[in-house]
């Protein structure tokens, strides 16, 4: 492994299913460049900042990066700060990239910010481009882990979830309020799918797949009010985190939209069947990870009117489409 030539920091922003993302890309970066990677920190949608140890499992992570590249801690919050390049590099950049755009001002500088962006047709449609290097294969599905308390929490709530139903099964819908009434919730009447789906959609979907009236249903969405009530109606088992969380967790680890956020992604990732209200970054990660745990029952709605649930199946899971078949032998 060398000696390391300078750094790369970057920083963990948005929600967790862009952090994941974001460290595939970093690790990438630092690999190619030879460079020692400097443990995120994590800024939240409100500006607020976090250590990545708050959230995440740190020795884990440094453990699962021995061998792909150094890693290491920063010292306090403003080292690094001299000379430091920013370096906006679109996800999953190529070798080729890295060398040609990236390079010569890490020669220049030894030390370089890497700030992801998503080309925004990748944004929009959820797709994610099928070339992944090992590298970002390690990263994405091995490096990140909750920290334990948090983890407790979520197997917790899945738990909670499975003991309210004979066969200990749960869905989870991640449907988020605020996400509907946008442009992008057109609808594409020739291919029967539309980018979004509301909980009548989402009730009437479930209803005709043969779900019975009483299955566990866990919902994203967190905002109070009657948003749910038509999916509740028909699905009485519906629930969401302040449903099902007791206030003792609510207190002690769910302080901000960041840890309400993880909860979700979570759940999402470990429920019986996935179904997600909107296409994205956050249903292509939950379904990397449910790729990766072997988890591939995610059902998408749609405007077809087949009752069976395998005409429903994510494409990513019936064309094998998604880049976490190549970082996993079949």
């Amino acid at each position: 492994r060398g000696e390391s030539k300078g750094h790369v920091t970057f920083s963990l922003t948005d929600g967790p299913e862009y952090h994941i993302s974001q460290v595939a890309n970093a690790v990438q970066v630092a690999k190619h460049l030879g460079a020692t990677l400097v443990l995120p920190d994590i800024i939240g949608s409100k500006g607020e900042r976090r250590g990545f140890e708050e959230v995440y499992d740190a020795e884990k992570f440094m453990l699962t990066m021995s061998g792909v590249v150094q890693v290491e801690k920063r010292k306090h919050p403003n080292s690094f700060v001299q000379k430091l390049a920013s370096v906006k590099v679109p996800y999953n950049a190529n070798p080729g990239y890295i060398m040609t755009n990236i390079e010569p001002l890490f020669r220049a500088t030894r030390n370089v910010r890497v700030i992801t962006y998503f080309p925004s047709i990748t944004m929009r449609v959820g797709k994610v481009d099928k070339d992944m290097s090992p590298y970002s294969c390690w990263a994405t599905f091995e490096a990140l882990r909750l920290k334990p308390e948090l983890q407790e929490v979520v197997n917790t709530i899945a738990g909670r979830l499975r003991s309210r139903e004979p066969d200990g099964q749960f869905v989870a819908v991640d449907y988020k309020g605020e996400m509907l009434g946008t442009s992008t919730c057109l609808s594409n009447a020739n291919k029967g799918m539309k980018n979004c789906y509301n909980p009548v959609e989402i009730a009437q979907f479930l209803q005709r797949i043969g779900y019975p009236r009483y299955s566990t249903i866990y919902v994203t969405h967190s905002k109070p009010g009657h948003s749910l009530q038509a999916l509740k109606d028909l699905y009485p088992n519906t629930l969401t985190k302040e449903d099902i969380m007791q206030e003792a967790e609510k207190g002690v680890l769910v302080k901000s939209k960041l840890e309400q956020e993880l909860i979700d992604f979570h759940l999402c990732s470990v429920s019986d069947v996935f179904v997600p209200a909107k296409s994205g970054l956050f249903y292509a990660n939950v379904v990397g990870n449910r790729i990766a745990s072997g988890k591939t029952d995610v059902l998408v709605p749609a405007q077809i009117t087949s009752s069976l649930a395998q005409d429903n199946v994510s494409s990513y899971i019936l064309k094998r489409s998604h880049p976490a078949y190549a970082c996993f032998c079949p």
